[in-house]
């Protein structure tokens, strides 16, 4: 494939960019109006709690506050709407001590009682608010509260006592999970089946409006317990097409962007009136498989399907000089990533040799389905999935391309209606427990609204003993473990990492980027 780089320049000098285009927030500030955030796809709900897609976490990360939130630019934890914690020397039971005269969005206090609330519903299955739709996958298996959590109580009006089961050596990681958003108890029950389209939180913005498809509407939190917005308003657009978002951007109808196509970002380093920010590497594109449907139950043909793609001549040709091969479905930088996994290796020979050893010397088949929009992991899905399907025929394999709405197409992996698809991870916090645990912890069984068909009960098991360590050597080794054990069974493909670009008029300034797209508007301002 022919190598395109975006802006011609490598990964030092983009950041040296990246840098170059990020000013402090000490710098002179301006105050007030709009600023206008271009993305691809709309968010599914409003609600934290019962989603899992980054387009409605960018959205709800405004509204809702979290006990713990990240620190800037890392994964580092700091007080938020929990002002400070104890631990017990046992490990099992945490004490939040909560901020005082903090106020939800429509005046009734935040207090431990409303989080106590917040967590009976995510916990609770007989939960009277609960909509008969609602899946609260973070709480149950990214997370894995449901079984860690053994008890929530309210020690006084300002003190929340959490108790586990076992230790968990991420707890105060997860709970700075973006799902973990504090609801006003009030307006949820006012009316629990409309809430997710009318989101009532602690946030330093407040809900506005939500026109499906086109825009979200935010307002500035003035009474907000915490350094109050400087702009006045934000506004949410989608629009799907990458190159009409570019064009908005262009034109100044939109202020800042994600999803471009390589030549956008290419045009955009060379143009005085925009800016190229780098969000940190913290995620994962995969291909992932049904190995209850044949032919991916065969391990032959999962691996003749990872020797058939060429992930490095595509990661060069696609991914516009922000993409690096993955090895695993870790980073690199993780904590349990182990050297020795060096991932499929291209090798079409092998892969034709793997196939007619599971019985099809003259291939097969499939549907393969990719995503609707782009992600930070595949910043053009339709364009990868070509590449993807043109390698896999060159071994034998037809791959029927299709796709469908974003909403659809993540209920369907999650009913495991695919027999292979393109999916990713951008991570939550930091630990490997939430990139692994989250794709293997559970198995996908009735009520289980996980993609996972692997059925493996050693890692599973070696998973959860690494969730319940608090011991930094134990857990490494674990995940190390676990990392080899995926490699030799293939349940899924690493595909790329990315450092996702972001696209900017040059007058937006404070956006601070987070490797997990936790990215709050608080801070931004408009020089114009």
């Amino acid at each position: 494939m022919k190598r395109r780089n975006a802006l011609g320049l490598g990964p030092a000098a983009l950041l040296a960019l990246h840098a170059a285009n990020s000013l402090p927030l000490a710098f002179a500030r301006g105050e007030g109006g709009t600023f206008v955030f271009g993305r691809g796809g709309d968010s599914v709900k409003l609600d934290p709690a019962v989603v899992t897609d980054g387009e409605s976490f960018r959205v709800t990360d405004q509204i809702f506050d979290r006990l713990i939130g990240f620190d800037g630019s890392t994964t580092n934890i700091k007080p938020a709407l929990a002002k400070n914690w104890d631990i017990s020397p046992d490990g099992l039971t945490y004490t939040f001590h909560l901020r005082d005269g903090v106020t939800f969005h429509d005046g009734t206090p935040f207090d431990a009682a409303a989080v106590k609330w917040n967590f009976d519903r995510w916990g609770d299955e007989e939960n009277p608010y609960r909509n008969a739709s609602d899946t609260f996958e973070y709480y149950e298996d990214v997370a894995g509260f449901s079984d860690a959590i053994k008890s929530v109580d309210v020690v006084d009006p300002l003190t929340l006592q959490i108790t586990l089961n076992a230790p968990q050596g991420p707890f105060l990681l997860n709970l700075a999970l973006p799902a973990f958003g504090i609801a006003s108890p009030t307006a949820m029950m006012a009316d629990i089946q409309n809430a997710y389209k009318n989101p009532v939180g602690t946030g330093a913005f407040k809900f506005g409006e939500w026109v499906p498809g086109d825009h979200i509407t935010l307002a500035k939190n003035a009474a907000y317990w915490g350094d109050t917005p400087l702009l006045d308003s934000a506004i949410v657009r989608t629009i799907p097409d990458n190159a009409a978002r570019f064009l908005a951007l262009r034109s100044g109808s939109i202020d800042m962007m994600e999803g471009a196509n390589p030549d956008d970002v290419t045009t955009a380093g060379r143009d005085r009136n925009l800016q190229v920010l780098l969000r940190p590497s913290l995620n994962i594109a995969y291909i992932n498989m049904n190995l209850r449907q044949a032919p991916f139950d065969k391990l032959q043909v999962r691996q003749a399907v990872a020797a058939a793609i060429n992930r490095s001549a595509i990661v060069e040709a696609l991914y516009a000089g922000i993409g690096k091969v993955a090895a695993q479905l870790i980073p690199p930088t993780m904590l349990g990533f182990n050297p020795d996994v060096k991932g499929p290796s291209y090798d079409p020979d092998r892969a034709k040799k793997l196939l007619a050893d599971a019985g099809l010397p003259n291939g097969f088949t499939t549907d393969f389905w990719y995503m609707p929009l782009s992600r930070p992991y595949y910043p053009d899905p339709k364009s990868i999935a070509q590449a993807f399907a043109a390698d896999l025929a060159k071994v034998g394999i037809t791959a029927n391309l299709k796709t469908e709405d974003w909403d659809t197409y993540l209920q369907d992996r999650n009913a495991l209606k695919f027999p292979i698809w393109m999916l990713g991870w951008t991570g939550d916090n930091g630990d490997p427990d939430n990139f692994l645990y989250t794709f293997f912890g559970a198995l996908n069984a009735p009520g289980k609204a996980v993609d996972n068909s692997w059925d493996n009960a050693q890692v599973r098991t070696l998973l959860l003993q690494a969730q319940n360590s608090s011991d930094v050597g134990e857990r490494d080794a674990i995940y190390r473990q676990v990392n080899q054990i995926i490699n030799d069974e293939v349940p899924r493909i690493p595909i790329a990492h990315t450092t996702p670009p972001l696209l900017a008029r040059s007058y937006v300034r404070g956006y601070v980027t987070n490797p997990t797209a936790t990215e709050p508007y608080m801070p931004v301002w408009l020089d114009k």
